[in-house]
């Protein structure tokens, strides 16, 4: 079968959850499916990257996005019913450029990742299936119970109309795909029930436990550090968690590592207990740095593959009720807590009790040596794009 996958970023190099899972699809899909990758883009594409992607696909389209119309977009959705983070990646021009692709191409069926990328889907014949991937409604709402100031309002309007349109764009796919059992469950959709979990997958050869002698910190936090959830968790950490770790432990030294770390971020160094690495080449080096994986995260949406990676490698760690939702460990392989104090309270439990940190490593591995792997979660996509065939009506809906 031929696949026209619908991209709105290059996946590689694998910086962003999104681009994480699609390349991994694409890895798992490419070796019974000809792949055919349209991918947005701002910045010029490396060859390295290119290459890393190619090798999965028959031919990759790279569709460079125009700064003028970004803004223009964004400046429409002020009254269009796009929500923002769709009209950011519309641009008629590509959309004229994707039509005259499947034309020449004839691919069986499309992959389309994520709403943003719906809108262009408009004007072709053939069946599609969209991955909603995570519900960014409800992201959105988290996001805006949390914000501040004149952020709060813009926020909540933007998550009612991303409701709106994760409803609308239902009736344009013939499947839809989400990442998760309780994003599913949060869609604003009355045919929820229809839509399929296919979970993001670890590669557990890759991602595995290291010596104990690598832990340099006693407590750390991985991620895109410019991403606002994962800015909103480290700020968590530093200014209302670590105080009372530190008031018990005044050693007690924190990592915060990942790429594009935002100004605020960056400050955090001015307590010398607090260490910010920026871009880490492997980062592997970064969850096997510390004792304790503490992963404050109260807003955002989907499955944290930072978790999964993490428990991957045998980490001991502490996460949001939110979180475990996401990504279904047992209680013997990841602690849960709810409020600064619970996650003070564990990480102190953590630090006191090496025969913990060690129990857990242990559970934390074996759980995710289950049916986790990569080729298990692309499995599932894979056979839900083949079992459907039947074109989907299509209604000018850009």
């Amino acid at each position: 079968m031929k696949i026209l996958v619908l991209a709105s970023r290059f996946p590689y190099p694998i910086e962003k959850g999104d681009k994480l899972r699609l390349y991994h699809q694409l890895r798992v899909l490419s070796r019974q499916h000809e792949i055919i990758l349209c991918a947005l883009h701002t910045d010029p594409i490396q060859a390295a990257d290119l290459a890393a992607v190619s090798q999965y696909c028959q031919t990759v389209y790279l569709l460079r996005q125009r700064p003028v119309r970004i803004a223009w977009s964004l400046l429409s959705s002020l009254w269009g019913s796009m929500p923002a983070q769709t009209a950011y990646f519309w641009d008629p021009a590509l959309h004229r450029k994707i039509q005259e692709i499947a034309t020449r191409e004839q691919p069986d069926h499309v992959y389309c990742q994520l709403i943003r990328m719906a809108p262009y889907i408009d004007g072709l014949t053939m069946s599609a299936t969209l991955d909603y991937m995570d519900c960014f409604s409800a992201g959105l709402g988290r996001n805006a119970r949390l914000a501040a100031g004149w952020v709060r309002p813009w926020l909540e309007a933007e998550a009612r109309k991303t409701a709106r349109y994760e409803q609308l764009v239902f009736q344009w796919f013939g499947s839809h795909t989400v990442i998760s059992a309780a994003d599913r469950d949060a869609l604003p959709l009355a045919e929820a029930h229809t839509v399929e979990v296919v979970p993001n997958g670890i590669d557990t050869a890759y991602f595995r436990p290291y010596p104990t002698e690598n832990q340099r910190y006693d407590v750390m936090f991985v991620g895109n550090m410019g991403y606002m959830p994962n800015v909103q968790a480290a700020r968590c950490l530093v200014r209302e968690i670590m105080p009372a770790v530190w008031a018990v432990r005044p050693d007690t030294t924190v990592l915060l590592a990942g790429a594009r770390p935002a100004p605020e971020v960056v400050a955090m160094q001015q307590d010398t207990r607090v260490t910010v690495s920026g871009w880490v080449e492997d980062i592997r080096t970064a969850y096997a740095a510390g004792r304790i994986l503490a992963a404050p995260i109260f807003s955002g949406s989907g499955q944290q593959n930072k978790i999964l990676e993490a428990l991957a490698m045998g980490c001991c760690c502490v996460t949001t009720p939110q979180v475990q939702a996401g990504i279904g460990a047992p209680p013997a392989a990841l602690m849960v807590a709810d409020t600064p104090q619970a996650f003070a309270a564990l990480i102190l439990r953590g630090l006191q009790d090496p025969a913990l940190r060690a129990d857990m490593r242990r559970e934390a591995r074996s759980w995710v040596e289950g049916p986790h792997a990569w080729e298990h979660a692309a499995g599932l996509l894979c056979t839900l794009l083949e079992n459907t065939s039947t074109p989907t009506p299509k209604n000018g809906h850009t």
